[in-house]
């Protein structure tokens, strides 16, 4: 008996040091970097928040473990992305505490209407890309639904509400903090309607290497974003066929800047690049960040979605200002 007793109290003395150590333990648990930074936001020094996926890690391949499935009992608001994103999620009721609350971002929040009298005429020079499936993309769009900066505008305030409902006492400290960061975001976004739906940058295109997350985006701003290689891999190494039929593909876009996604080493892109300055064909390698997540060091930096924002608008600017050479 006392051997038991023993036992047991090693394991449970165990679980306990594990459950103090646990650093996604926090009042608010989230599943992606946008969430993350809109709670953190809000909340300042009232509340702790915490991210399940690992700076730098990629979202699409998270599982989470029984460290986070205690984090997300124990905590007084989960937030997550959608079911479509955290796949791992099959029954949020059966995954909280009895006093946690639960968002779902996907549905919190209305898609603006903007209008765009030539929807559906993009004309490029890349004759691929000329008969695309529009109910696709619509659906692609859907599933990244936060990179449309009106949108993550709802989130905010949908995040806002459920911190007052788990702490009424601090709810102007909250709306204060919300209303400064919602200011930041529309400023930047009246910024990038300016620049692209201006005479001289609406309908413009721009070329993606690999999957393009951004869809949702681009068409808030009448961007064209195009994938000349939708289906390839980015990390993956190119055939001699692949190499040539991608080079190609860039010179006929006639492409001097090619955009590529965080995260992601560009092996891809940057092999055309080298392959494409053997002609002295100069193609510039550019970030088109999708939030998903960000790296150990811009976690520390304390990063935000506005500071990606506005990398992302640099980088467009300096794509379009450029003159082709």
């Amino acid at each position: 008996m006392k051997k038991i007793a023993g036992l047991i109290f090693i394991i449970s003395l165990l679980m306990l040091i594990s459950a103090c150590t646990n650093p996604k333990k926090a009042d608010i648990v989230t599943t992606m970097f946008p969430q993350y930074d809109f709670a953190r936001q809000i909340v300042g020094d009232k509340m702790t928040v915490s991210l399940l996926i690992p700076p730098g890690a990629e979202i699409h391949d998270y599982e989470a473990t029984s460290r986070d499935m205690v984090a997300i009992q124990e905590s007084k608001l989960f937030i997550f992305t959608s079911l479509e994103i955290d796949t791992w999620i099959k029954d949020v009721n059966q995954m909280i505490g009895k006093n946690t609350l639960y968002l779902d971002l996907s549905t919190s929040y209305t898609l603006e209407e903007h209008h765009h009298e030539d929807e559906h005429e993009h004309t490029t020079s890349l004759s691929v890309i000329l008969e695309e499936d529009d109910h696709d993309h619509e659906d692609e769009n859907a599933i990244h639904f936060w990179t449309d900066p009106t949108t993550a505008i709802q989130l905010i305030e949908a995040i806002l509400q459920k911190i007052i409902e788990i702490d009424p006492d601090n709810a102007q400290f909250y709306e204060d903090n919300a209303e400064d960061y919602i200011h930041e975001i529309e400023e930047l976004h009246h910024d990038l309607e300016a620049f692209l739906m201006s005479e001289a940058h609406e309908d413009s295109t721009i070329y993606f290497a690999g999957h393009n997350a951004l869809g949702a985006f681009g068409e808030r701003y009448h961007l064209n974003i195009v994938s000349l290689f939708e289906g390839f891999k980015p990390d993956s190494d190119l055939t001699s066929s692949e190499l040539i039929q991608f080079v190609s593909q860039v010179k006929v876009a006639q492409a001097y800047h090619l955009f590529i996604e965080e995260l992601v080493e560009p092996k891809a892109a940057l092999r055309i690049q080298s392959e494409l300055a053997k002609e002295n064909y100069v193609l510039t390698l550019l970030e088109l960040h999708g939030y998903h997540n960000i790296t150990k060091s811009q976690m520390e930096a304390g990063v935000t979605y506005r500071d990606l924002l506005e990398q992302n608008f640099e980088n467009i600017k300096l794509a379009l200002n450029t003159p082709l050479v």
